[in-house]
Formats: structure tokens, sequence, C-alpha cells
């Protein structure tokens, strides 16, 4: 693969989760105080989330993107299939969180 696509794929997510946090910063004045991200807990006052917590979205995509590139680097060339491996992971993470909070977001638009 070329350097420049390494580059590309490596650093997209992180452009990814600064966008996001612009967009949750623009926008907290158009959205309730509270509103449902902890899926995984019970229903009620659990699920919901300050708008200062989504940006635990953004702050995910980045540390797993952060960590995929370090252990990219540390891999030795010829094991070029691990590390595409790893930048589609850190891809296809932070679209799925995209979409999560786009799917939220939209809910209360």
């Amino acid at each position: 693969m070329p350097k420049k696509l390494y580059l590309w794929t490596g650093l997209s997510p992180l452009l990814l989760s600064l966008i996001l946090i612009t967009v949750i910063i623009t926008t907290l004045k158009y959205l309730p105080s509270r509103m449902p991200l902890f899926y995984s807990l019970p229903w009620g006052e659990n699920q919901l989330a300050t708008s200062s917590q989504f940006l635990i979205i953004p702050a995910s995509i980045s540390i797993v993107t952060l960590l995929n590139l370090l252990i990219c680097w540390q891999l030795h060339k010829s094991q070029a299939f691990f590390r595409i491996a790893l930048f589609a992971a850190s891809i296809i993470v932070s679209l799925i969180l995209v979409i999560a909070f786009i799917k939220i977001v939209l809910m209360f638009i």
C-alpha cells in the first residue's frame, strides 16, 4: 500500500472525531439537556446522558484509532495484512459510532 493511502486511512477516523466534536459543540443549544446514550443499562433514567457526555463517542474513536496506529507502527512491513486489518477496524468502529450518534441526534431534531 502506498504511504499516502496509509496516512489517509490512518488519520481519517481522527478527522472524523474532530468533526464530530465540532458538531456536538455547535448543536448543544438545539438538543435537550439529557438524551439516551447508554442503551445497555436498564430502561429509564440510567440510559440518559448529558450533552457533554456525548464527547465519549469521539473520544472512543480517537482512542481506538491511536491504539491501532501504535500497533500498526510496531508491525513489520511483511505483515501488510494485519496493517490493513487494523486500518479497516479503525474505520469501521468510527463509522458505527458516528451512525449511532446521528441516529440519537435525529430523534430530537
